[in-house]
C-alpha cells in the first residue's frame, strides 16, 4: 500500500484503520491491541458433536489464529483479531463463535 494510502478494505474499516486517518493519526500509527476475540461456544458448535466442520478455520483471514484440535476448533487470542469473519460464517444452527471482548 502507497505511503499515505488508506486501508478502505472491510478488515481496515472496522479496524480502525479508517478511524485513526480521521483523528488525523494517519495509517502509519501504531496499531492498538484488538478489542475484541472470537470465542468458540462448545454447546453450539457442531464440531463438538462429532461432525466434521472446518469452515471457520478455512474462512479466517488470519492464518493460526483458528486451528483444528482432534477436529474441534480452537482460536488462538493472540493471532485473532476479533474481525468476526468466523462468526458470520459459521454454519451451526445457533452461531457457534461469537465476538467476545478480549478482557473477558
Amino acid at each position: 500500500m502507497a505511503r499515505g494510502a488508506v486501508d478502505l478494505s472491510r478488515r481496515g474499516f472496522l479496524g480502525g484503520g479508517f478511524l485513526r486517518v480521521l483523528a488525523g493519526g494517519g495509517p502509519e500509527a501504531p496499531a492498538a491491541e484488538p478489542e475484541y476475540v472470537a470465542r468458540v461456544l462448545p454447546t453450539a458448535c457442531i464440531a463438538f458433536r462429532g461432525t466434521l466442520c472446518v469452515t471457520c478455520v478455512e474462512r479466517c483471514p488470519l492464518p493460526g489464529a483458528i486451528a483444528l484440535e482432534r477436529g474441534r476448533p480452537r482460536v488462538d487470542a493472540s493471532v485473532c483479531d476479533g474481525c468476526g469473519v468466523c462468526a458470520d460464517v459459521c454454519p451451526a444452527p445457533r452461531t457457534a463463535i461469537v465476538r467476545a471482548p478480549r478482557s473477558a
